[in-house]
């Protein structure tokens, strides 16, 4: 079997058109925020993600060889850096460039468009639910290490996950499946974390004591008062409303409720990781069930917010599937 030369040039078409729309988004954003952008590619967090890359790229590369090749990895190993190392080097460099980017909007967003949202998505969620969902989610007996261990899987261990995955899949074999996740990613960058972002400018229960009513979300704040790692999770939401207030960025920095990115990666990932292999595609839909539930036990969103992301990200990811091509005698 020879392989097809206009298959062979399709591919690398989809992949060159892909790279060019990521550093498009990330010119843009450059060129309309150049500070905040370079002040946010210059951040700590992205300085440590530039140490930690060989790490997390060996252990993407051996989750995707024993996933790929599980009898033989270390050949698939000596393959991979053979044939994808160029290729797999250029996209974590456009990734790092689309991170800052997309800091910068949401930084820059939250300092354009007042959070005009917020109390409609409040009654939504309350009509939806018959009251407030937070209180739903903290009624329930969760003991102080697993409310620890929540905390943990939301706010530290995100990142690091979206990471790894992004490794895995640019090391990926499946060039179909590699393309897929990636066009997928860069869409509901733009789609969810600028559009929708706009239209549906809000702040979260959070932050609606300081931006709004000081006691609808009371109950909220003493309850994160009261529990093992909520006042973690306050400290970051004053990091965050301080960042909003001097309008000063970092990676990560920026106000955004409606839509849950946070919920819209972790669907993503367990879709992508799922389309790859039954097991650990259960691990990360188990992962995002427990985003889910945390970004309305800590009140960073309305659930309607990640109702909203499940569905727009499900959505993106079948609009983005992208056919493998043929072979041919």
């Amino acid at each position: 079997m020879a392989p097809d030369i206009a298959a062979e040039r399709s591919r690398v078409s989809v992949s060159a058109k892909l790279a060019v729309v990521c550093l498009c988004y990330a010119g843009l954003a450059a060129y309309l925020f150049p500070d905040t952008y370079f002040a946010a590619l210059g951040t700590s967090r992205l300085k440590l993600l530039y140490l930690l890359l060989p790490f997390l790229i060996l252990v993407g590369l051996a989750v995707a060889a024993i996933i790929s090749q599980p009898r033989a990895p270390a050949s698939w190993l000596r393959h991979k850096l053979v044939s994808r190392g160029p290729g797999a080097t250029i996209t974590l460099g456009i990734f790092i460039l689309c991170l800052a980017a997309f800091t910068a909007f949401k930084h820059e967003f939250s300092q354009m468009v007042p959070f005009f949202a917020d109390q409609i998505l409040a009654r939504i969620d309350a009509a939806l639910h018959f009251g407030d969902p937070w209180r739903w989610a903290r009624a329930l007996p969760v003991p102080n290490i697993a409310d620890r261990a929540l905390y943990i899987l939301y706010s530290q261990l995100w990142f690091v996950v979206l990471a790894i995955v992004v490794v895995v899949a640019a090391w990926l074999d499946d060039t179909s499946k590699r393309q897929r996740y990636f066009l997928s990613l860069i869409t509901c960058a733009v789609v969810l974390g600028v559009v929708v972002r706009l239209v549906a400018s809000s702040a979260g229960p959070i932050f609606y004591d300081r931006l709004f009513d000081p006691d609808m979300f009371d109950g909220l704040i003493q309850s994160l008062k009261a529990s093992d790692a909520g006042p973690d999770t306050l400290l970051i939401a004053d990091y965050l409303y301080s960042s909003y207030t001097t309008h000063k960025a970092s990676i990560g920095t920026g106000i955004s409720a409606m839509p849950s990115f946070h919920v819209a990666i972790v669907v993503l990932n367990a879709l992508f990781l799922s389309s790859l292999n039954r097991w650990v595609g259960a691990l990360a839909w188990i992962y995002a069930g427990a985003i889910l539930f945390g970004s309305v036990y800590f009140g960073w969103h309305y659930a309607i917010d990640s109702y909203f992301s499940i569905i727009a990200t499900v959505a993106v990811w079948r609009c983005c599937r992208i056919s493998a091509p043929k072979s041919s005698s």
